[in-house]
This record gives C-alpha cells, sequence and structure tokens, in this order.
C-alpha cells in the first residue's frame, strides 16, 4: 500500500480521543492560546506542539505526528459542532444554536465551518473555527433563508453549495456570498434523496431506499428549477439501503455507506469501498450492475455499525470514517485490505452522530475530475445472416461483423470485459465474443466460448451484472444462466405460462412482454427470489391499453421510462406497427394492481404509415437524446425516432437504415 508515512498513534494501536482540558490552553486577555509543550495539537497549531500563531515552525520530520486531521461531526439531538483532532488526540464541541443538523463542509482556508440545520431549516457559516476551544458557544456569521425542509447532506463546489433534502426529495443551490447564501434554483429529483458528493463538477447522489447510485454530469451549468433527471443510474450490488457517500480524488475511490434493514438500526450495517472508481462506474451502461466482486465491503458485529449515515475518506492512510447513529459513534477504520468484519481503530461515542467531513492539508480539495468518457452505440443483429451491425448514438452505421451465427435474436455488450453476447438462433446457444470493440468493419469473428445447444428459440436476452437471462418462445422458458468470462453455467430454467418474447430488467425486476397479447408480466426481485426450476408465476400482470400485439422492450433507469412495441397484425408486417413510451412508469406501475389496465392516457403512441413500422420486433430508448431506436423486421430497418418523449401519432423516422430481417437491438449508453 502506498504511503507517505503512518501516525505513530496508529502504529501503536494507541488511537483516542479525549476532551481538551483546562490545562491545554492558556489565556492571555481572554484570549486562547494554544501551548508548544503539551503533546497536543490545540489552538492553531498545525503540528504537535509546533505552527500557527504562537509556536515554532513544524520541523519536516515533526509531521508524523502534527499533520491536521480534522473530523466534523454533526448530530441530531442537540446540534453542536464535533471536531476531532485524530492525530492530535483531541475533541472540541462547540455549541451551536441549533438542536440538529446534517451536512457539514470545513473550508480550512477561510476557517470556516459550514452545517445545514435541521432545526432552522437553512444553511449556517460559522467562523473562525481554529482558535476555539472545548465547549465554546458560537453563533453564525451568517446564515441561508429557511428554504428547506429536511436537510441531510451538503456538497460544495468552489461557491455552489448543494444541499440534499429528503423533506420533498430536492437539491437546493445555493451561491455563497462570503457574507450570505443566495438560493440560485430549487432541483426536483426523481427519487429519494439523501448523501450526495462532487467529482469535478460531476454531482453523485445515493437513491435512498435502494443500493443505486445516480450521476448528474456537469451539474451546475444543468441546473434547473423543477425536475432534473441523472445522467445515469445504476445499482452497486451488495448494497441493502444506502446512505453515505464521499469521492477522494487523489485514490478515486468512492466509499458508500449501507444501513440495511431500516428496522435495524444496531448491527446489520456497513459500507463499500469502491477503488479505481472512475474506470468502473464510466463503462457501466445505464441501469447496469457494478459487481460486489470489483468492490470491498465491511460489515458485520465487530465493527459496530448499525445504521452508518455517513461516510468520510483520509487518502493519506486509506481510512474511512464513519458516523454511525443508530449506535451513536463516530468510528474509524484503517488496513482494510479485503474487508470483512473488522474492529474499528477508532471509536468515540457521540449520540445521533449523522455528517461527517474529513479535514487534512493533503486532502481538501481532492474531488477529482468530471467524467470524459461517455458515449452510445447501438447493437443490432439479424435473422438472416447472424451479423452484428454498430451504430453510433445517432444512428449512423459504424461496421458490421460477421459472427459465427447464422442467425441471431437477443444481444447484449459488456464494456467492462469489452465483449459482445448473443443469443444464436441457428446454433440455439449463448455466445461471447471478446475484445469486440477492435474488430474492424467486414471481420469475421469466432466465439470465444458457447453455453450448451440447449435452447429451443431464443428471443430476447437480458443482463444484470453477470446473469443472462434468454427468453425462449417455443416452449415459453427462462433460461437464466451466469457467465465468468470463461464459460457460461446454466443456472435455472424456469416455465412462464405464457408465450414469451421480449424481457428487460428494471433494477432486480424482471419485465417480460406477454406474446400475442397486450400484456406485461412484472417479476419482482427475479434473481434472488426465483431459485426453483420450473413453473413461476409473475408479481404483476398488467394490460397496457392500445396495443394489439407486443413484441419489444426496454426500461431506461435514468429517466424512469419504459417503451414498448407494438406489431399490430401478424399477417401485416410492413404498415400497422408501432410503439408506446410510458414515462415515470415506476409510479404508474405500482398504481396499477394485478390484473388491472395501464391507460392509453398514460402513455404516448407512434403509428402510421410515416413510421415504416409494420413489425417493429424489438426496441432501445436513448435517454440522453430522448430518441427511441427501432428493430423492423418486417420492412427491413433499423429506424431512430427523435424527441420520442413529446412525440406521437404518425411520424417519420429521423433515422432509416436497410437491415434485412433486423432483429434485437440493445443500447449501450455510459
Amino acid at each position: 500500500m502506498k504511503k507517505s508515512f503512518y501516525y505513530l498513534v496508529m502504529l501503536t494501536g494507541a488511537l483516542f480521543i479525549a476532551s481538551c482540558s483546562d490545562d491545554d490552553d492558556a489565556i492571555v486577555d481572554g484570549t486562547p492560546v494554544a501551548t508548544c509543550d503539551d503533546g497536543v495539537m490545540n489552538g492553531d497549531e498545525t503540528g504537535i506542539d509546533c505552527g500557527g500563531s504562537f509556536c515554532e515552525p513544524c520541523a519536516e520530520g515533526m509531521t508524523v505526528l502534527g499533520r491536521r486531521t480534522d473530523l466534523f461531526v454533526t448530530n441530531n439531538v442537540d446540534g453542536n459542532i464535533s471536531r476531532y483532532s485524530v492525530t492530535g488526540d483531541s475533541l472540541v464541541t462547540l455549541t451551536t444554536t441549533s438542536t440538529a443538523a446534517e451536512g457539514i463542509y470545513y473550508d480550512a482556508t477561510a476557517d470556516v465551518v459550514y452545517q445545514a440545520s435541521r432545526s432552522s431549516l437553512q444553511l449556517e457559516a460559522f467562523t473562525g473555527i481554529s482558535s476555539l476551544i472545548d465547549t465554546d458557544a458560537i453563533t453564525a456569521a451568517y446564515s441561508g433563508s429557511a428554504d428547506l425542509e429536511s436537510p441531510r447532506e451538503l456538497a460544495v463546489n468552489g461557491s455552489s453549495f448543494v444541499v440534499a433534502d429528503n423533506g420533498s426529495n430536492k437539491f437546493f443551490v445555493y451561491e455563497n456570498t462570503g457574507s450570505g447564501f443566495t438560493l440560485t434554483s430549487t432541483v426536483e429529483v426523481p427519487f429519494p434523496v439523501w448523501g450526495i458528493t462532487f467529482k469535478g463538477d460531476d454531482l453523485y447522489a445515493v437513491v435512498d431506499t435502494t443500493g443505486d447510485l445516480a450521476v448528474y454530469y456537469d451539474f451546475l451549468s444543468n441546473t434547473t428549477n423543477g425536475i432534473l433527471r441523472p445522467s445515469k443510474r445504476v445499482t452497486v450490488e451488495g448494497i441493502v439501503r444506502t446512505h453515505g457517500i464521499t469521492y477522494d480524488g487523489t485514490d478515486d475511490v468512492m466509499v458508500l455507506t449501507d444501513i440495511g434493514d431500516a428496522a435495524d438500526a444496531n448491527t446489520d450495517g456497513g459500507f463499500h469501498v469502491i477503488s479505481d472508481f472512475s474506470s468502473k462506474f464510466d463503462a457501466l451502461s445505464d441501469g447496469e450492475l457494478l459487481p460486489l466482486g470489483m468492490q470491498v465491503r465491511v460489515a458485520g458485529s465487530s465493527t459496530l455499525m448499525g445504521n452508518p449515515i455517513d461516510v468520510a475518506y483520509d487518502s493519506e492512510t486509506d481510512a474511512v470514517y464513519v458516523s454511525e447513529i443508530g449506535n451513536g459513534k463516530v468510528l474509524g477504520f484503517t488496513s482494510i485490505g479485503s474487508g470483512g468484519n473488522l474492529s474499528p481503530s477508532f471509536n468515540e461515542d457521540l449520540a445521533m452522530a449523522s455528517s461527517i467531513q474529513f479535514s487534512s492539508d493533503e486532502t481538501d480539495g481532492n474531488t477529482g475530475d468530471s467524467s470524459e468518457d461517455s458515449s452510445s452505440r447501438l447493437y443490432a443483429t439479424s435473422t438472416a445472416d447472424g451479423n452484428v451491425s454498430v451504430y453510433d448514438g445517432s444512428g449512423i452505421l459504424i461496421k458490421t461483423v460477421a459472427t459465427g451465427s447464422g442467425a441471431t435474436e437477443g444481444i447484449y455488450y459488456n464494456a467492462m470485459n469489452d465483449a459482445l453476447i448473443q443469443a444464436s438462433r441457428s446454433d440455439m446457444s449463448l455466445e461471447y465474443y471478446g475484445s469486440f470493440t477492435a474488430v474492424t468493419d467486414l471481420a469475421s469473428i469466432v466465439a470465444n466460448f458457447t453455453g450448451e445447444a440447449e435452447l429451443a428459440s431464443p428471443r430476447e436476452i437480458a443482463v444484470f451484472g453477470n446473469k443472462v437471462v434468454v427468453s425462449s418462445n417455443t416452449e415459453n422458458k427462462f433460461y437464466v444462466y451466469e457467465y465468468d468470462g470463461n464459460s457460461f453455467s446454466l443456472l435455472n430454467t424456469f416455465d412462464a405460462g405464457f408465450d414469451t418474447w421480449g424481457i428487460t430488467f428494471m433494477g432486480n425486476t424482471l419485465l417480460a412482454v406477454v406474446d400475442a397479447t397486450s400484456d406485461l408480466a412484472v417479476y419482482d426481485n427475479f434473481l434472488t427470489d426465483f431459485s426453483a426450476d420450473g413453473a413461476i408465476t409473475p408479481t404483476k400482470r398488467i394490460t397496457v391499453d392500445g396495443i394489439i400485439r407486443t413484441h419489444g422492450i426496454d426500461y431506461s433507469e435514468a429517466d424512469d421510462v419504459l417503451v414498448m412495441t407494438d406489431i399490430g397484425d401478424a399477417t401485416d408486417v410492413s404498415t400497422d406497427g408501432g410503439f408506446q413510451v410510458i414515462q415515470d412508469f415506476a409510479a404508474k406501475l405500482a398504481a396499477v394492481d394485478n390484473g388491472g389496465t395501464l391507460a392509453l392516457s398514460d402513455q404516448t403512441r407512434v403509428a402510421g404509415s410515416l413510421t415504416e413500422m409494420g413489425n417493429p420486433i424489438d426496441v432501445a430508448y436513448d435517454h440522453k437524446t430522448k430518441t427511441v431506436f427501432i428493430a423492423e423486421i418486417g420492412n427491413g430497418k433499423v429506424l431512430a425516432f427523435s424527441d420520442a418523449l413529446n412525440a406521437s401519432g404518425n411520424v417519420a423516422p429521423a433515422v432509416s437504415n436497410d437491415l434485412e430481417a433486423a432483429a434485437s437491438i440493445y443500447l449501450y449508453n455510459n
């Protein structure tokens, strides 16, 4: 592990926090003065008995003991601010006028600490922090208006302050003028909010009540009053319910907390460390899963975590600090390694500990870089020859690749492994093609490995993490495979009990069209709750009004949009097709009972002679450009419809590409 130094107190296992005693500070004319011979970093010292206004400058060798390492922690029992000096072994508690607070940020350059008051519902700024001593009563030098409803976390980028407020799930964006806060926008967030952090100019937000992580690229340039959809939303495997989040740009590490079951506030908490975060997260397409194998999890009875509400990170020592509200603790973990049931190396009592921030001269401001690796590519199969056609985000053909299959339906691209997976209708098996990006136009490739030839009539595939679900419609079954880069292993074979075709994941929920009808089948927790082979029953089955016969389906996590195709009369393959768009799908689905109908008034429909759709067999939705792509098998086309959220009726496609027997399509959209 690379580090510039280790703390002597950590090496000896003697980490502890003690409140500053009356002997720790001299008083001259009523002004506290840091002493320079007591072995404690107090007052405005920058090291142990060195630096600051009164002590001798710190010698180079003294940084081992004297590095400034401050933990600022809020709480929801009295609103006081606790400042722990990890290397100085001291605690200063500052008494504020708030009775509860959450969201904290310390600016060492200006020597100002900011917090979001849950009692006064405003941002507060406290100046001259370094010279304050234990139990000092402080009042805000300035504050914002009482705009907030239920503030949780605070993220700062320059003079911009963002408060995550879960009262009605909003981001309040303020400009700090140095003497006040000006509210510049109130962003409505389409999911439950809690923890937020900046990575460069990108704002990352946990999705409360889930294990999901959302990002808003270039957030401050896109803020607006009203609803703002995230740029991407992914699931972090292994987390039950996330709350706290922090990012460190020096180590490129993201840390997320897991409170587990909210009803268990004392025993089931943990945190996940994601190293090399940028490359891992950037490779994921919207709606995908970040595998647990690419993370380190710390959890268990020894950790003392039940409800770790917030988290901080020190890149100099790879230390993770947690504010544990359930057990009333401030905890620190070092030598994390491969994780597991670790005991904290730092353990201090603090009732209702809420937000936490780590501050040091080495780590302040290291928010890293914004993401620049963003692209969209459409992958299409054909039942005429098994070739794979690749299009850019505008629908322009990039390359066509001949695979080992003679006819294909069902396709997926994995960017982390640069691998293409498809379901061969000629060989009745799954196929895996690695190093796909390097394959040139008109080249022929051979599968690295295949599954067993056990499928009957594969139509669509849906992938979540390392699980692949194949919809096989001759026998109306779902085949569930696991893949590891070397092979496919069949885990389960489920009898759907209806005609199967299109499938897509919505988190861990599988959405399946019911062929020959306009129905949609919903399987909650598909990969975890269904484990025994044989017949399975959907959690809910509803009718989608306006569709005659559905085939294709796609769901966007970022936009919460579901798109389904309608092939109309199966005997008319060239004129009567269409697609329907359902915005705010999650809420609308929840509002429809099992056996009920989703009204056409809750959807928009595109169909008619200008659309070139007769048998739209599959669909993909681009949340970045609001474009719907269609694989039109009847007319042999790959079509693109722009402004899809506002389009309705007889609309001509913006792009029309010829592709004989166009079958399945998949949009990689990171």
